[in-house]
């Protein structure tokens, strides 16, 4: 199986406060935009590997889907920045 994803928390203080610099705080978790759409690509692709694997084909599909559109995300707000 693959290795989990490490979720960014506060504890990851010089990552975080570097992407926020850039990309502004979300009000809810005090994550940025960037770094959250950065979570949700890093997070979907390991359930996207997990659903192939399980041979649910569909939903591997859609979960590459999301994880391109986190990609594309991240990119338009580093361009922003």
């Amino acid at each position: 199986m693959s290795k989990a994803v490490k979720h960014p928390n506060k504890s990851d203080a010089s990552p975080e406060k570097s992407l926020e610099s850039k990309m502004g705080p979300s009000p809810e978790t005090g994550a940025s935009a960037g770094e959250t759409a950065k979570y949700i690509a890093e997070f979907t692709a390991e359930l996207s590997y997990l659903a192939q694997r399980a041979d649910l084909g569909l939903l591997s599909y859609l979960l590459d889907m999301a994880r391109l559109e986190a990609i594309r995300t991240v990119k338009a707000q580093h361009e922003k920045g």
